[in-house]
């Protein structure tokens, strides 16, 4: 490569100050080559450093022109290269604008695509319907009218089976019955007249003209020997004629079919007017499709009836005490004075009975008077609540009927199944239906009944809280008022002794035992302090044997329990009183004994007697020997 090429290279290739190198390079070894020529041929050193010199400078020069061209080349390319990246700049614009362009692009078509998807799902949706609402207008049209819209009917049909055919042209044939549907609401409003045929009494297909009211439809022939209401009857494809007993009516129909004007009765419900007026019955009828169970129901409510109605008139027979009279016999107990048996009897009703029973044992102990008067309490509420449980009872037991009633229904309805089959949904309906008469005369008769019990249970309760209350308050005026003692009445134990010892020689056998025993142990000893006269009764004895010893012991003192004893006179426990009279007559003794109650011997003393009945609140212990033998008993007024 020559100088001149080396240079042209460098100056269009690369930068300048490599070019210079490059050119220094060159000359270097060109001078080289040169010196060695020249020594080879004998040249001199001087010559060879003056034709370096020479070509120095030649490079030199050209490497001045170099210079300048580039220099002179260095503006257009600046220029050129500013242009360059102006243009690259307005290209990444447009980049960015073609970007956002897509993008709005790519977003407009997936809401395109939703929009389709969702406008296909409409059509699909609307398609379900109409083929729905062709389906359903097919049944509800009357059979004469179903030769009018045969053509619009069978061609949504058919479109709707027919694959072949586009969505647009079944659109158009839905949209065409469904028209067509309108347009028949719109004549229905004042009738519709139109040609037709239908089958006569005979068989025969007759032409003639059928005038739709609503659901009912008439049929006139031509020459009007064929009239009568148009029905469908199964079996036939056309409407069958059916003619009037009537000539008069079949006058009228005949001209209301030509002229479409005039007077003619008309049924709306087609007959089903008349078989739901079929279906109501007597309640006689009613009761007796209920079956064998209805007559204990009905027993069980008539029973219920009257006997509230008794409870009720006894109720309501009963006077009231009167507050006033209550607050005045209180005040005579308190003072002490005036006819008080008068003033019990002027209170009235049960209360007054109660209050004259407790002014009869006014001198007794308060624990007799309440006994007592609990007794007359007992009584009445025995009396007023005589028959109630069998209104509950009643009331309970009647629904149990009812459904007891309705199971057996049930059960042959469903045998009545097993046999013929489910097909017949009437004679299913009518089974249950009668099979459920049961159960409401259950449910009629328990409803009023426990109303009734509620209401007359209230009446009784009220009754004997007002004689708690009036009780209550004259036994609190009774403990309240110091009475006066009968000054004849002087107990053995302020007798002087041989005093004593007489009295006890002058009464019977028995007598002079239990005295003589009681005499014989200290005063300061439970012996001194009991009282020998005590029932008992043999554990093996009834309720009512029980009683009646009570009656006959004639006792008139605070007896509040009975004692129990066995063959050898061993107490073994006591049964209350009170309990003796709520129980049943020929309940033992023995079930309704209360064992392990307190007791003590003769020779306790009279402070842990005293020091018993306080920590344990009793009212009556019993005293045993040392043989366990019962021999009498001590009271709270004793000790």
């Amino acid at each position: 490569m020559s100088i001149n090429q080396t240079l042209s290279f460098c100056r269009h290739r690369v930068p300048w100050w490599i070019s210079f190198l490059c050119c220094l390079v060159v000359l270097g070894s060109q001078a080289l080559s040169w010196a060695q020529d020249k020594t080879a041929d004998g040249a001199t050193f001087e010559q060879v450093d003056a034709s370096l010199e020479q070509q120095l400078e030649t490079g030199l020069a050209e490497l001045s022109r170099l210079r300048a061209d580039i220099a002179q080349e260095k503006i257009p390319l600046a220029q050129k290269l500013t242009d360059l990246e102006n243009q690259l700049a307005e290209v990444r614009r447009e980049y960015q604008q073609v970007s956002r362009l897509l993008d709005s692009r790519t977003l407009d078509l997936s809401n395109l695509r939703s929009e389709i998807q969702l406008r296909q799902e409409e059509k699909t949706y609307l398609s379900n319907l109409l083929g729905e609402y062709i389906r359903n207008f097919e049944t509800r049209l009357h059979i004469a009218e179903l030769q009018r819209y045969r053509q619009p009917l069978e061609a949504a049909k058919l479109a709707l089976e027919n694959n072949a055919i586009s969505e647009a042209e079944v659109y158009q044939a839905q949209t065409a019955l469904v028209t067509a549907s309108l347009e028949r609401l719109h004549d229905a409003l004042g009738g519709t007249r139109f040609e037709g045929s239908a089958v006569d009494a005979s068989g025969l297909v007759q032409r003639g003209t059928f005038v739709l009211v609503g659901p009912v439809a008439l049929f006139s022939s031509p020459d009007r020997r064929t009239v009568g209401t148009a029905e469908q009857r199964l079996g036939s494809l056309e409407p069958t004629v059916l003619g009037f007993d009537d000539p008069t009516t079949t006058e009228a129909a005949a001209a209301v079919v030509a002229t479409g004007e005039g007077l003619f009765p008309l049924d709306p419900t087609l007959g089903s007017a008349h078989k739901i007026q079929a279906t109501k019955e007597s309640i006689v009828a009613h009761i007796r499709k209920g079956g064998p169970v209805m007559v204990p129901i009905l027993g069980l409510a008539a029973t219920a009836l009257l006997v509230g109605l008794f409870k009720w008139v006894g109720l309501a027979r009963l006077r009231n005490p009167s507050e006033r009279r209550i607050r005045e016999l209180l005040r005579g107990v308190a003072q002490q004075e005036g006819d008080l048996v008068s003033k019990a009897q002027a209170v009235g009703g049960p209360t007054g009975e109660m209050l004259l029973a407790g002014v009869e044992h006014l001198r007794e102990p308060t624990e007799l008077i309440e006994e007592v008067m609990y007794e007359k309490i007992l009584t009445t509420k025995l009396r007023l609540q005589r028959f109630l449980p069998f209104i509950a009872i009643s009331a309970s037991s009647a629904p149990l009927l009812g459904l007891l009633g309705t199971v057996t229904g049930m059960i042959n309805t469903f045998k009545l199944i097993t046999v013929f089959g489910s097909g017949d949904v009437k004679t299913l309906s009518s089974g249950i239906s009668e099979a459920l008469i049961t159960t409401e005369f259950g449910l009629i008769a328990a409803i009023p009944s426990l109303l009734l019990h509620a209401f007359l249970s209230r009446k009784t309760r009220g009754v004997i809280d007002r004689m708690e209350k009036a009780a209550i308050s004259f036994v609190n005026q009774v403990a309240k008022t110091p009475h006066r003692q009968d000054e004849s009445a002087v107990s053995l134990a302020e007798m002087p002794a041989a005093v004593a010892r007489e009295v006890v020689r002058s009464l019977t056998h028995r007598g002079e035992g239990e005295l003589g025993g009681i005499l014989q142990y200290s005063e300061d000893s439970a012996g001194g302090m009991m009282d020998s006269p005590v029932v008992t009764i043999s554990k093996d004895a009834t309720v009512a044997e029980a009683i009646r010893k009570i009656r006959g012991a004639n006792i008139h003192e605070d007896l509040r329990a009975v004692f129990v004893v066995d063959d050898r006179g061993r107490y073994v426990g006591d049964v209350p009183v009170r309990l003796l009279l709520t129980q049943p007559e020929q309940a033992r003794i023995e079930s309704l004994m209360e064992a392990g109650t307190l007791f003590v011997r003769v020779d306790t003393d009279r402070a842990q007697v005293r020091d018993l009945f306080r920590r344990h609140d009793l009212t009556t212990m019993p005293v045993l020997d040392h043989d366990d033998r019962l021999v009498g008993r001590i009271t709270r007024n004793g000790e």
